[in-house]
């Protein structure tokens, strides 16, 4: 049998080939690592990886027997990756299939349009689909109102910023999954948005194998710490962080000790950048005080995976409260942690726990409908227990590394008519 060579397209550095890249090491695409590597001991496949990275010519370097490519990345912010080297990346692997994960960046369109072989993508976030949800449900005639200066400059900036950062990549967008014949999802949602932006294309389904310390580790209610709610990031309006602030804030009136913990860098970091001065991240700082929460928030910065999942399951519940998302991570690993969860009725999330067995929901905009689950899982042990055991038994199914690992080997018969993997 003839080996197949494979090449991934990524829109990060990946940890696993950092240090032989002379790259600092960072906490993101783990998950992908994780496939990777398990990819590349099946027989019969020999696996390359391209990244954008900040490097000033073309790298490579040889791995645990993957070969990955370091481009230098170029264009507005770094999302791209000249011609020239996605040839050289091309020419020099000459891959039998290539597979781009991730739909948004430029890069991931050029490499995709250049190839002459079956071309496979994997949606991550739809940024498409995201579009109607990117002002998070903040109105800025709302926010004009309010007579709050930094409010008033966010209802400024947010539709700005959507204007001249945002809507300028859809157009790429639809033209990278218009570029693919073959499409990977992994819930409802993103089998419509594939449906609606490239009905040719060929739907392949395939679940997110998540970080290690995800599997080995248990949430338990009697180590937690009582009244504290997890949530995954506050980057964006659409993340949905200030839905979960009003729900804490509803939330004292009861327990007055809750708190709030946030994956990821706190907006009272406020650096150089001028969306953090007038920006979401402003917005969040001036609600923040408003509310009267500084004492109740809590921002964990930039965690690896095994930080990540220590501090999730120290905490008494976790809210998915984004406007949007696909299938999103934070969610998959509360799951498997074994937390009890509750989750905003938005994009793939429902088609992730069935609600009132596994997970509850809620409808994204109402922070009285979230503020008042987490009151149930407040005042019910037993509730929290029944929802966590389920949700880990069935993110054990959807996240079972082997049976994905099946699903994409199938997927790859499939696309290129031969054995690979068998």
């Amino acid at each position: 049998m003839t080996d197949k060579r494979i090449l991934w397209v990524v829109n990060i550095p990946l940890p696993a080939a950092s240090e032989a890249l002379g790259l600092p090491r960072t906490p993101f695409g783990g998950w992908l690592s994780t496939m990777t590597q398990r990819l590349v001991q099946v027989p019969g496949v020999r696996l390359a990886v391209a990244m954008r990275a900040p490097v000033e010519e073309l790298r490579t370097a040889d791995v645990d027997g993957i070969r990955y490519y370091a481009l230098p990345q170029c264009g507005s912010g770094g999302l791209d990756a000249c011609e020239t080297d996605c040839a050289r990346v091309l020419a020099d692997f000459q891959p039998d299939l290539l597979h781009a994960e991730g739909s948004e960046m430029a890069y991931t369109r050029r490499m995709l349009r250049a190839c002459r072989v079956p071309r496979l993508l994997s949606l991550q976030g739809v940024i498409n689909g995201y579009e109607p949800f990117e002002l998070g449900g903040l109105r800025p005639s709302r926010l004009l109102a309010s007579w709050r200066p930094t409010q008033m400059l966010a209802a400024l900036m947010l539709p700005l910023n959507k204007r001249l950062r945002f809507d300028p990549r859809l157009v790429g967008e639809r033209e990278a999954i218009a570029s693919a014949n073959h499409v990977m999802g992994r819930t409802p949602w993103d089998r419509a948005q594939a449906w609606a932006l490239n009905p040719r294309a060929r739907y392949h389904h395939c679940s997110r194998t998540l970080r290690d310390p995800f599997y080995a580790l248990r949430w338990r209610i009697e180590s937690c710490e009582r009244h504290t709610i997890f949530i995954g990031n506050a980057a964006s309006a659409r993340k949905g962080t200030h839905v979960a602030l009003e729900a804490l804030a509803l939330l004292h009136r009861e327990y007055p000790r809750a708190r709030l913990v946030v994956a990821g860098e706190s907006p009272f970091a406020t650096g150089r950048s001028l969306r953090r001065w007038f920006g979401y991240p402003a917005y969040l700082r001036d609600r923040i005080r408003e509310l009267g929460l500084q004492a109740h928030v809590e921002f964990t910065g930039l965690l690896d995976a095994r930080g990540m999942a220590h501090r999730m399951a120290r905490c008494h519940a976790y809210a998915m409260v984004s406007q949007i998302e696909n299938s999103p991570n934070t969610l998959g690993e509360a799951m498997m942690l074994g937390m009890p969860c509750v989750s905003a009725f938005a994009g793939g999330a429902p088609g992730m726990a069935a609600d009132g067995r596994e997970a509850l929901f809620y409808r994204a905009e109402d922070p009285v409908g979230l503020a008042y689950l987490l009151k149930r899982l407040f005042d019910s042990d037993k509730l929290c227990g029944m929802l966590g055991d389920a949700a880990h038994a069935r993110a054990a199914v959807t996240h079972d590394a082997d049976a994905n690992l099946r699903d994409l080997l199938a997927a790859y018969r499939e696309i290129l008519g031969g054995e690979v993997g068998t």
